[in-house]
């Protein structure tokens, strides 16, 4: 039987019912030998975005095996959003090194919302030095069933789905399941590694101009920037192709490092 959750929002001043969808799923016994009461909703989604920022390399959960991931939807022009911030900040600072792994999925509401420049802009502003991977297709919001900014979902370290929080608040309860999740004991399984990702990312020079197409006559899209990485899709004529604003952008190869 599917979880059903009901919130009631104030809108106007006059209380308003949602219907949420179920976490993805069924909930099962975490299993023996485990601290946390958190229920297990199975393997979290991967995460599939190409196009990261705050991290020299694209992150994907089956790679973080043995360590606790905080994954917020959100996206820097929402206001709860936002408010949400220092708590997660707080977490990243007191946990990381415990083992908790801080990502944010900043899939867009409005248009400008999309642009990497003004996420870039709006993470220094807002001092995320997190992990932070645009959705603007919103694949990743999708495979979660998402519904809501902000959502915080916790995932243990075997990359299950154990706990997740729609909209502000809640922070003693989610710091506590951050605690017990960081307690639980873990034992490495052969096929918990994920594929190598082929990336790239700028090491000696301060910004590199992504392009329309691969060649100097073709128009400037964009740019990257030192601690942002992008996934390789495919080579031509000496560029690398990637995708930039959820477009074909180009990168010249002799200006990147390459991973993978």
């Amino acid at each position: 039987m599917r979880f059903i959750i009901f919130l009631l929002f104030m809108v106007g001043g006059v209380g308003v019912l949602a219907l949420l969808p179920a976490y993805p799923g069924k909930a099962q016994s975490s299993g023996a030998g485990n601290t946390s009461d958190l229920p297990d909703y199975g393997p979290a989604p991967e995460l599939t975005n190409r196009a990261w920022l705050n991290t020299e390399l694209p992150l994907r959960l089956a790679d973080l095996r043995g360590q606790v991931v905080l994954l917020e939807m959100w996206t820097y022009g929402c206001y709860n959003c936002v408010n949400t911030l220092p708590s997660i900040r707080a977490w990243h600072d007191l946990y990381s090194d415990e083992g908790l792994v801080v990502i944010g999925n900043h899939y867009p509401e409005f248009s400008y919302e999309a642009d990497f420049g003004n996420v870039r802009v709006a993470l220094e502003r807002l001092e995320v030095t997190w992990p932070v991977a645009q959705d603007n297709d919103g694949a990743v919001w999708s495979s979660y069933n998402n519904r809501y900014w902000p959502t915080i979902y916790l995932i243990d370290k075997r990359g299950h789905l154990r706990y997740r929080h729609i909209g502000e608040g809640a922070y003693a309860t989610t710091e506590a399941h951050i605690q017990d999740l960081l307690r639980e004991a873990y034992t490495p399984e052969a096929e918990a590694t994920a594929e190598p990702l082929r990336s790239l990312r700028v090491t000696e020079v301060d910004s590199v101009n992504v392009r329309a197409g691969a060649g100097t006559d073709t128009a400037i899209v964009g740019s990257i920037e030192p601690g942002e990485s992008f996934v390789i899709e495919g080579e031509q004529a000496g560029w690398y192709a990637i995708r930039y604003n959820g477009q074909p952008g180009y990168v010249f190869g002799d200006l990147v490092s390459v991973t993978g």
